[in-house]
């Protein structure tokens, strides 16, 4: 007997592009208790920080395995996403040796002299696509060098991110595919020439004593590529658009560089970029809305982060916030691995731009595109005097 759900609300991600802001279409939903879509094969939209936490911290009730619609699942998953535990901490025993802190700390040398780089090459034109020329080259360019990847590809490695991650399911079933095949090539290669980089180390990785079966090390490494080459450009460019439209807080940071610290940590917050996906496996309440086993839920952390029950004043982006306990990059057992990484890289760029172009606005006369899966900017046209 299938079970009636609630009357449905409308609720779209979007297509490749859209014209509308996504945070600003996400606000219409702020605070709402957990509600029915249709769209997408239908799933409960959850959008509070008190929901989130819960769902987040329990993936023996709200699973990963499973979690994409109907007719969308890949014959082979992303890996640890699509994982619970006991299985994820197996997998993720493997990635975290690389990731850490004192991992990703010697690589700030080179953060700086690619970040450079890059910004003096249109520092003295007046204008750029923040998005193209910045918010995409620099960290591909880090990560690529940190994943161990050939230099000469990266921009073949970038665009089959971007199709994953933001184009139809078609497109994306052939991105996976080509993905795949690249790091499985790779990790062939790693294998029988392992070097000091993390695709070596997955490559190397062993589960339980025994060498990772080949699969799994190249849906580790899948997984691994997709997150380190387009969620971080996100967070650049709205990061830069919010300063663009706010001299004081752009002043700030290049008069009193020490205050980047917590200001990185109110941009994610502000503007978190992913939204996880979940399925139920029994029935269950969760903010006054019944779910019942096999329910899809759609995370809205770009929503639970602006909730007003836990962030007073959310969408102000105040640098001397306390107590930001913001799940930009999640909770529970599948929080972001790459958070060292991706804060260590968000510091050094906005650190050397406003040292380089303390002062910018955006091009009013040039319509941006943007993304709702990955909430993300397609272009950032901005302008500054020289």
């Amino acid at each position: 007997m299938s079970i009636a759900k609630p009357p449905a609300r409308e609720f779209e991600e979007g297509g490749s592009f859209v014209e509308d802001d996504p945070f600003v279409y996400h606000a219409g939903f702020s605070e709402s208790a957990p509600f029915w879509t249709e769209a997408d094969g239908g799933a409960w939209v959850v959008t509070r920080f008190a929901d989130t936490r819960r769902i987040l911290q329990d993936p023996g009730t709200f699973s990963s395995v499973n979690q994409t619609p109907e007719g969308y699942e890949m014959e082979q998953p992303l890996l640890p996403s699509f994982s619970d535990p006991p299985e994820l901490q197996k997998y993720r025993g493997i990635l975290l040796p690389s990731m850490t802190s004192a991992k990703v700390a010697p690589l700030e040398e080179n953060m700086r002299v690619v970040c450079k780089e890059l910004i003096d090459s249109f520092a003295s034109s007046g204008h750029c696509d923040a998005v193209a020329d910045f918010a995409r080259k620099y960290p591909i360019a880090i990560f690529t060098a940190f994943f161990g990847l050939p230099q000469g590809r990266s921009e073949e490695f970038r665009q089959c991110a971007h199709t994953y991650l933001h184009n139809s399911p078609a497109e994306r079933e052939v991105a996976w595919d080509r993905i795949r095949g690249i790091v499985r090539e790779q990790i062939e290669l790693k294998r029988s020439d392992p070097a000091e980089d993390l695709l070596s180390a997955i490559a190397t990785g062993t589960i339980d004593g025994e060498l990772a079966e080949l699969d799994v090390a190249v849906n580790l490494a899948s997984t691994v590529f997709l997150g380190g080459l387009d969620t971080l450009p996100s967070n650049i460019g709205w990061s830069l658009r919010y300063l663009a439209d706010h001299p004081d807080l752009r002043h700030r940071i290049a008069a009193e560089p020490t205050v980047i610290h917590s200001a990185i940590e109110e941009f994610l917050r502000r503007f978190s970029v992913a939204n996880p996906q979940r399925r139920v496996t029994k029935d269950i309440e969760v903010g006054g809305s019944q779910m019942h086993k096999g329910d899809r839920i759609k995370i809205l952390i770009s929503n639970a982060n602006r909730d007003s029950a836990e962030f007073p004043d959310p969408m102000v982006v105040d640098f001397d916030r306390s107590n930001n306990r913001h799940v930009a990059f999640g909770a529970g057992p599948h929080r972001c691995l790459g958070s060292h990484l991706a804060r260590h890289e968000l510091e050094v760029g906005l650190e050397l731009w406003h040292e380089a172009i303390p002062d910018y606005r955006v091009v009013q006369d040039e319509p941006i595109l943007y993304h709702r899966g990955v909430l993300a900017m397609e272009n950032l046209p901005l302008e500054w005097e020289v």
